[in-house]
Formats: C-alpha cells, structure tokens, sequence
C-alpha cells in the first residue's frame, strides 16, 4: 500500500491492516529509542484490522531519538512535539482516517507524548496505550479538556520494580486522569522499566474491545 506523509519532522514506517480498515495506531518509542523494535509491532498485538504508523522521534539522542529535551526545557519540548503530532493526526483525518479510530501507543517518554496528545487533541480517539509511562501535567490542564477528548479511553500498565520511573508516582498520576472523569484502566505489573511477553495479550484484549 502506498503511503506517504507531508512532514519533514519524522521518519516513519507505514505497517498495513492484514484486513483492510481505517483503523491506525501511532507508535512513539521511549528516549535514546528508536521505530527499529517495533518493526514486528503488528505481528506481536496480533490485532488484523489495525494499521500502524511508526515514528522515530526528532531529536537525536545517545544511539538513538528523543521526543523532547531534559528539564528545564522539558515543558517547551512537549508543546514543540505536540503541535507537531498534531499536524500528523489532522493529515490522518484528512486522508480519511476519522479521530475516533486513532490509537496512540506510547513506551516511557513516548507515553508522555501520547497522554498529552489525548489530554489535549479536542476530539475523541480510539484510545491510548501507555507503557511504563509518566505524565507531565501543564497548568489548568482540567480546562483544557474538551467533553469529546474526555471520551477517549485509556490503558497504562507499569512495572512494580520500574527502577527509572518510579511506580507510585506514575499510579498516582493515573489517578488524576480517572479523577477528571476519562475513562482509564490501570495494570500493575511484576516487571522493570520494560515491555514483557504478558502485555501483549491485555493490549490486544482491550485494543479489540475498543475497535
């Protein structure tokens, strides 16, 4: 299938639905990371009806791609990398894929980005999936939900034995989201800062019941 994006801020991989279907799914990897491991993405969700869209980061960082920069240019980094997220989204629907049937998927610093993609976008989407994540949580963020983007659903799992971003403090952050009324399912899980063989099957389960 051929597929191409008008932005010079990314480089990215197009993975085709096995069954053909507007649903997509952006991929955002975590700091230092890059789109490389999640070349078999499709393949390990095992969910035939979705596409994916994978997305190096803009900045090189270490051996690979950061979204944003370090405190204290952390908070503009996020708005920079927002604003350009947007820009690929709206070019989404302008192709035909509706809001509602766009899925972000983010792993640690990736998270990040995609919550505050799905805080911020004004309309609902598919839903999020947020890996060993975190939150960064603007001023007068409540207001700037609308009633649609507060319809999109959410799922976060996180490690009991995360050693990089601690797990009460990503678990407390989850409970602000459910606080301002999204709907949002929490995972606790026994693993480290990283992706397990085990969260492959809750994704796909949710990811089905959110098709």
């Amino acid at each position: 299938m051929d597929f191409h994006l008008s932005t010079d801020h990314f480089k990215y991989q197009f993975i085709p639905s096995k069954r053909r279907s507007k649903k997509i799914m952006l991929v955002l990897h975590g700091r230092g990371d890059s789109m490389k491991p999640f070349k078999n993405f499709d393949k390990e969700i095992g969910v035939p009806e979705m596409n994916y869209l994978l997305l190096n980061a803009p900045r090189k960082y270490l051996k690979g791609f950061s979204w944003f920069g370090e405190p204290p240019f952390e908070k503009s980094g996020v708005l920079r990398i927002r604003s350009k997220l947007f820009d690929i989204i709206n070019e989404l629907e302008k192709r035909g894929y509706k809001a509602k049937d766009i899925f972000l998927f983010g792993f640690s610093q990736g998270c990040l980005v995609s919550a505050d993609l799905a805080l911020n976008y004004p309309k609902k989407l598919g839903g999020l999936i947020g890996i060993s994540g975190y939150f960064h949580f603007f001023p007068r963020w409540r207001q700037a939900l609308t009633l649609d983007s507060k319809k999109t659903p959410w799922i976060m799992t996180h490690g009991y034995r995360d050693d990089i971003l601690p797990y009460q403090e990503t678990k407390f952050g989850a409970e602000k989201i459910k606080d301002a009324g999204l709907d949002i399912e929490f995972v606790s899980l026994n693993k480290k800062h990283d992706m397990i063989d085990e969260e492959f099957p809750i994704i796909k389960r949710w990811v089905k019941t959110h098709l």
